[in-house]
């Protein structure tokens, strides 16, 4: 089974942070930063160590809410079984946003609400956009939430 983590880091202007796809054969588009946790990782754990690739030592702060996407069963013939969980967090940073992230070489790309809904094909997390909706109007309570079925 993959156990993978996504980060999603809001500025202060509700924008978020997308980063180049780096999949091998996939075409060029702009994703949420994600890793795969490793063998003796939690997900939190491997969530902050994706976090420091992309943002390095620029101030944040957690969120209280994780979006997760439960593994299925059956697995369809030729996949493998995939669990995937959303961190969100925020970056306390005033100002303009950078065009590019201390840690990171390749530019990052800051979305607005209105172009949520696409990452959520992109990172086959059903959801997600109402998921950060949610945390940023506070509808959503603290904790474990499940992402689509």
């Amino acid at each position: 089974m993959r156990r993978v983590v996504f980060v999603a880091v809001l500025s202060s202007e509700r924008t978020l942070a997308l980063v180049p796809d780096e999949s091998p054969g996939c075409p060029a588009r702009w994703v949420l930063p994600a890793g795969s946790a490793r063998a003796a990782e939690t997900y939190r754990e491997a969530a902050m160590r994706v976090l420091r690739d992309v943002v390095g030592a620029m101030p944040t702060r957690g969120g209280a809410v994780e979006g997760c996407r439960w593994a299925q069963v059956p697995v369809p013939v030729g996949q493998s079984r995939r669990e995937a969980h959303v961190f969100i967090f925020r970056l306390m940073v005033a100002g303009g946003l950078p065009k590019r992230l201390p840690e990171r070489r390749e530019p990052v790309r800051w979305a607005g609400p209105d172009q949520w809904p696409e990452l959520c094909a992109r990172c086959d997390l059903p959801d997600v956009d109402v998921l950060l909706t949610g945390y940023l109007e506070g509808w959503i309570p603290d904790g474990r939430i499940t992402l689509g079925p």
